[in-house]
C-alpha cells in the first residue's frame, strides 16, 4: 500500500469518529464507559476531540487532493502528532481512565500515530 492511500485511510478514519465523537459523544460513553448520563463537562471535551479530529481528517483529505505535496505532508505530520500526544497522554495518565478506555485509546492512537509518521515520512521523500 502506497502511502498516500495510507495517509488517506487513516485520514476518513479520523474525519468519521470525530464526527461520531462530535455529533453523539453519548454514545461514545455508553459503548466505552457505560456512562448513560455523563457530566456535561465530559460531554463538552469529548465533542472538542471530535472537532479536533474531524478538522484534521477533513484537512488532510483536502490536502492530499492538491498537487502540493507539502500541505500534504504537514496535514498528515499533524494528524500523527495529534495521535503521538494523545498515545502518551494514555500512558502518563492512564490510571486516571478505566482500563478498558486506556487500552482502547492506545489500541487506536498508536497504529494511526506509525501509520502517519510512516505515510508522512514518505510523502516527503517524494518531493
Amino acid at each position: 500500500m502506497d502511502d498516500r492511500t495510507i495517509a488517506r485511510g487513516v485520514a476518513a478514519g479520523r474525519l468519521g469518529f470525530g464526527l461520531l465523537v462530535l455529533l453523539a459523544p453519548r454514545l461514545l460513553t455508553r459503548r466505552v464507559g457505560g456512562r448513560t448520563d455523563p457530566p456535561a463537562p465530559y460531554v463538552w471535551w469529548l465533542r472538542a476531540f471530535g472537532i479536533r479530529d474531524a478538522v484534521l481528517g477533513a484537512g488532510t483529505l483536502a490536502a492530499l487532493a492538491d498537487p502540493d505535496e507539502e500541505a500534504a505532508v504537514r496535514w498528515v505530520q499533524a494528524g500523527a502528532l495529534a495521535d503521538s500526544a494523545d498515545a502518551v497522554t494514555a500512558v502518563v495518565y492512564g490510571r486516571d481512565l478505566d482500563g478498558f478506555s486506556r487500552w482502547a485509546t492506545l489500541a487506536l492512537a498508536i497504529p494511526a500515530s506509525a501509520l502517519g509518521w510512516k505515510a508522512a515520512a514518505g510523502l516527503a521523500a517524494r518531493r
